[in-house]
């Protein structure tokens, strides 16, 4: 008797536990991706700047004049929460003036967190010219 009185009990203690889990919702997720990629109607000369955001949580790399070039490249590598991290990717000639804005930080299941300890940042860029020639560009950005 006394056994199922506590098998019994024990029963509802656990439908009591579980009954009571709330799921926990995570934040809205964020897109990271380019932040605009706009045509440029003429050549001009190429050229690249990059500015951080208010809070230093995004690099956004600005690009212009791809028009004058066959595309371009950009590579960040720097170390973040004590760990080298790094982002790459290309920008088409198509596209005449573009941004892409780099997330420092990790995403995972639509949740974005910033890294910690930010530093040590070097961004290269290698755009290809019309004659078929490569100039790679080094920069050290300061945080």
């Amino acid at each position: 008797m006394r056994g199922k009185i506590l098998g019994t009990l024990g029963v509802g203690i656990m439908v009591f536990l579980f009954a009571g889990i709330v799921p926990v919702m995570a934040m809205k997720p964020r897109n990271w991706g380019a932040v605009t990629s706009t045509r440029q109607p003429y050549g001009g000369s190429f050229s690249v700047s990059a500015r951080f955001s208010d809070w230093k949580q995004y690099l956004t790399i600005y690009f212009r004049g791809m028009g004058s070039t066959n595309g371009a490249t950009y590579e960040l590598i720097y170390s973040g929460n004590n760990t080298d991290q790094g982002v790459y990717g290309d920008v088409k000639a198509s596209e005449g003036t573009a941004s892409r804005a780099l997330f420092l930080g990790t995403c995972s299941f639509g949740v974005c967190t910033p890294y910690k300890n930010v530093g040590n940042m070097h961004l290269t860029i290698t755009y290809k010219t019309k004659d078929g020639g490569s100039v790679v560009k080094k920069y050290k950005v300061k945080y």
